[in-house]
């Protein structure tokens, strides 16, 4: 008489169990996303003996030190016997790369009065200390102003003279970087709209509202705006990017029609680099 009780207990118990299984592999879930989260983000890595003779001939590293420990960039003076470089680039890099990638990708670069600030995360290449938003401010204006002193400018005389370039996250660094200074022109490539939008195309939406840090180039794009109204911005991308979709490029240019779009037709989020390393170079100089 009383077995069905038993069976739907049983049965009760078994659902709970499973309910319980469920619910602790979610929270496990969220909880290594949110730990691990950086790690998602950033991937540093040191240089290794492949990089001994990637700084060009008359290159010379910027050393400085930040409350996290010592930094070093690069820089690439311009061609011009000594003088003052008309416009100094401030490069960033992507999420895996390093800084002094930049000087294969911009090797036979035609203009001689241009030069080059390469930047490396904190974390990454010869720099110490943890990669975040506010680290990676802090040093890349350290950077800045130490560039300045070796040139024997001040940072009201350099300003004029900025421009800046990334690739994937190193292009919202860029456009980041732009908003706090008046440049007078940005390269982004491969970049997102936002860090959470990207990642919520990774992990789901409502995961990606544990990101505690979010890049949002909407945002970063109407300071360069306020900023300098005459500064120029272009957005390269590749159609087959696996990584950050076409479409959120596509996204940016259609918001703020100002922006020079250029899709690059077949390549992908690493390819795109050398496949319109052409197109590039010639929008630099245009």
């Amino acid at each position: 008489m009383h077995r069905p009780a038993k069976r739907s207990n049983r049965f009760t118990h078994i659902l709970i169990r499973g309910l319980a299984a469920v619910c602790l592999s979610f929270f496990a879930l969220v909880a290594v996303i949110y730990l691990k989260q950086h790690s998602m983000v950033y991937h540093p890595r040191l240089y290794d003996e492949s990089y001994v003779q990637a700084l060009p001939p008359g290159g010379e590293e910027i050393s400085y030190t930040m409350p996290f420990g010592k930094q070093t960039a690069f820089y690439v003076p311009a061609r011009n016997d000594g003088r003052l470089p008309t416009r100094l680039w401030v490069a960033f890099c992507g999420n895996g790369s390093l800084a002094l990638d930049w000087t294969t990708i911009l090797a036979g670069y035609p203009n001689s009065n241009d030069a080059f600030l390469l930047v490396d995360y904190p974390g990454y290449g010869k720099c110490q200390g943890y990669a975040s938003i506010a680290s990676t401010r802090a040093s890349s204006d350290a950077a800045l102003n130490t560039l300045a002193k070796r040139l024997g400018l001040s940072r009201e005389e350099l300003e004029p003279r900025l421009c800046t370039i990334g690739h994937s996250l190193g292009s919202a660094v860029a456009i980041d970087f732009a908003g706090r200074h008046r440049v007078q022109r940005v390269v982004a490539i491969s970049t997102f709209t936002t860090l959470r939008e990207e990642a919520a195309g990774i992990i789901g939406g409502p995961l990606s509202h544990l990101l505690i840090e979010s890049y949002d180039n909407r945002s970063g794009i109407t300071e360069i705006r306020k900023r300098n109204p005459e500064a120029k911005i272009a957005i390269f991308h590749g159609t087959d990017d696996e990584v950050i979709p076409v479409r959120m490029g596509r996204e940016l240019t259609q918001r703020f029609p100002f922006i020079d779009f250029f899709p690059v037709e077949g390549a992908d989020h690493v390819g795109v680099l050398s496949d319109a390393h052409d197109k590039i170079i010639r929008w630099m100089n245009n």
